[in-house]
C-alpha cells in the first residue's frame, strides 16, 4: 500500500497539476527558509549552475507569462544550457543551496550529474576535466580533493549513491561515436570492483534499502521505458508499457513510489508517478511550452525538486543516439519545486540558470 504521504501527492498533484501547470510558466516567489528548524541549515540541494555570462549565448528574447491569469509580464534574453558539460565545461558548475533557492554556494568544480552522498561529506560527478569523454569522480562537499574513479573509452555519467555510502551506480556507453548502448555499472565508493550488471540502461536509481535499481532503457521497441532490477543486475522487470519515452526515474524515500519523466502533451516532457511495481501510473505536471525533466525527491519525501526547459532554437539531435530527449535537449534550464501541498516555487532565475537538483544533507562543519 502507499505511505501516507504518497496517497497526500497523489491529490495534491492531479489537482494542482495535471491540467497543464506552466502554461509559459513562471516564477512564484520563493518560500522564505524556516528560522525555527535546523535542518535547513544541514539539507542542501546539490545542481548544475550556469551564469550567462559565462559565455552562454542568447539567441532569442523570452517573454515572461504570468501562469495564473496568462498576461505578459515582461521578456529576458534566453541563454543556450545544454544537458551535460560535454560541449562546454565553463559552463556547468556543481553547487548547493538551500531547498529553498538561498544561499547558492559556488564550488568552482565544472561538471555534471552530481550526487551527494547520504553522510553529507562526498559528492559524485561526471566531468571532462582529465579526458574527451566524461567519466566519474568524487570529490569533498566543499568541492576539494577531487578523485577520478573511472577511466572509459567513451561517456560515463549519472552516478549515484547507494544508501549506505558504500556503493556508486553509474551508466558508461558501450559504442561511443554515436553513443549507444548505454550499460548500467556499479562499483565500490572508492572506484574498486567496477561490475557491469546490465546492458541497455541508464538513468540508474537505489531502492530505499538498496536492494534494488531502478532505471531507463530502449532495450524493447527502440523507446526508452523504466525497468527494475535487484542490485546484482537479476531479475529485471519492466514497469512502463508506453508509446511514448519514460526516463529520469527516482524512487520515493520510502520505497513506495516512482517519479519519472515521461511524454505529455504535443512533444512535451511531462512529471508522472507510478507504484514501485508499475502499479496506477498518472501525470503529476506538464506543460504546453516545456519540457520538465529530472525529478528527485526530498530527503523527507514531501517535495519533487524538477527541472523545467524552455527550448531555444534548433535542436540537434544525434542520429543514432541512445539517450532520452531530456538528456539531449538544449536551452533555457531552471529548477522548480512542488511540495506537498500542491504548491509550486521556482527557485533559480534567468539570472543563475540550474539544472539536474538533487537532495543531501551537508555533514555540519
Amino acid at each position: 500500500m502507499p505511505s501516507k504521504y504518497l496517497r497526500l501527492l497523489r491529490c495534491l498533484f492531479v489537482l494542482a497539476g495535471i491540467s497543464s501547470l506552466a502554461a509559459g510558466w513562471q516564477s512564484t516567489t520563493p518560500s522564505q527558509p524556516t528560522t525555527s528548524s535546523a535542518r535547513l541549515s544541514v539539507d542542501r540541494i546539490i545542481f548544475v549552475r550556469a551564469d550567462p555570462s559565462l559565455g552562454v549565448q542568447s539567441i532569442q528574447s523570452v517573454t515572461d507569462v504570468d501562469g495564473f491569469s496568462g498576461n505578459i509580464t515582461g521578456s529576458h534574453e534566453g541563454p543556450q544550457f545544454r544537458a551535460t558539460a560535454s560541449v562546454n565545461p565553463k559552463t556547468s558548475e556543481i553547487a548547493l543551496m538551500n531547498p529553498d533557492g538561498s544561499a547558492v554556494t559556488q564550488l568552482h568544480v565544472f561538471g555534471s550529474d552530481p550526487s551527494l552522498s547520504l553522510d553529507g561529506r562526498r559528492i559524485a560527478f561526471c566531468s571532462i576535466r582529465e579526458s574527451q569523454y566524461s567519466q566519474i569522480y568524487v570529490m569533498n562537499a566543499d568541492g576539494k580533493e577531487v578523485k577520478r574513479l573511472t577511466n572509459f573509452e567513451s561517456d560515463a555519467g549519472g552516478p549515484v549513491w547507494s544508501h549506505d555510502g558504500k556503493k556508486i551506480a553509474f551508466y558508461a556507453f558501450a559504442q561511443k561515436d554515436p553513443r549507444r548502448n548505454p550499460q548500467i555499472w556499479v562499483m565500490d565508493s572508492d572506484g574498486s570492483n567496477q561490475k557491469r550488471i546490465t546492458e541497455h540502461g541508464l538513468d540508474p536509481a537505489w531502492s530505499h534499502n538498496d536492494s534494488q535499481i531502478v532505471f531507463a532503457s530502449n532495450r524493447a521497441d527502440n523507446v526508452f521505458q523504466i525497468y527494475v532490477m535487484n542490485a546484482d543486475g537479476s531479475n529485471v522487470k519492466r514497469l512502463t508499457k508506453h508509446k511514448a519515452e519514460d526516463s529520469n526515474p527516482a524512487w520515493a524515500p520510502d520505497g513506495a513510489a516512482i517519479v519519472y519523466s515521461s511524454e505529455s502533451e504535443g512533444d512535451r516532457r511531462g512529471l508522472f508517478m507510478m507504484g514501485a511495481d508499475g502499479s496506477d501510473p498518472h501525470g503529476l505536471a506538464h506543460s504546453k511550452h516545456q519540457d520538465f525533466c529530472f525529478p528527485a525527491w526530498s530527503l523527507d519525501g514531501r517535495t519533487i525538486a524538477f527541472t523545467a526547459l524552455n527550448r531555444l532554437g534548433p535542436q540537434a539531435i544525434v542520429v543514432g543516439e541512445d539517450k532520452p530527449r531530456c538528456e539531449v535537449w538544449s536551452g533555457e534550464y531552471q529548477i522548480f519545486t512542488m511540495d506537498s501541498e500542491g504548491k509550486i516555487h521556482q527557485i533559480t532565475d534567468a539570472k543563475l540558470m540550474g539544472m539536474r537538483p538533487s537532495y543531501g544533507r551537508v555533514a555540519s562543519q
